[in-house]
């Protein structure tokens, strides 16, 4: 928030709610995010998926190795994605589009606490049972169940900007 020093400077305030973001806000931002990631991140790899599509890999056959190493670098590049934006910036392109931001309830954001908040994203187990848990949580209590553990939130951003020029004589 910066104050009017004298009468030919710009008065701008960006307050910020402590107001959670809504399940739906979350939502659309997370499916944006994963849009990103898709371009960004897993298309590169979209020969080796091409290869193995071709091919005919049933149920009970064995994942090739390849595959699933290449499966697991998308999925960590995607865990680092979420955690080095809500880390240092404290929001993901998503967020941004949203106006919502990932806050540590008691004070800045820590790296550990980035990181254990987007754990979800591993398709490991137990990680991929958070896959049905995260969901469930934030829609009957409004915080993700990860927020909870790691002392973290998603807020929305109020941007209320006021200009005042006085006219220069």
């Amino acid at each position: 928030m910066m104050k009017r020093k004298n009468n030919n400077t710009l008065d701008y305030s960006i307050p910020i709610s402590k107001e959670e973001a809504s399940f739906w806000k979350r939502t659309l931002a997370f499916l944006f995010d994963i849009m990103i990631i898709n371009i960004i991140i897993a298309w590169p790899f979209q020969s080796i998926f091409m290869k193995y599509a071709l091919t005919d890999i049933s149920i009970d056959s064995i994942i090739p190795a390849k595959l699933y190493l290449t499966i697991i670098i998308i999925f960590l590049l995607a865990l680092l994605y979420f955690t080095f934006l809500e880390y240092y910036i404290e929001q993901t392109p998503g967020q941004i589009m949203m106006n919502i931001k990932s806050i540590s309830i008691d004070g800045k954001m820590t790296f550990w606490k980035a990181l254990f908040r987007n754990i979800f994203i591993l398709p490991f187990f137990p990680f991929y049972i958070l896959w049905i848990i995260e969901p469930l949580y934030l829609a009957f209590y409004n915080q993700r169940l990860l927020e909870k553990w790691t002392g973290t939130k998603t807020i929305n951003i109020h941007h209320n900007i006021k200009y005042n020029l006085k006219k220069v004589e």
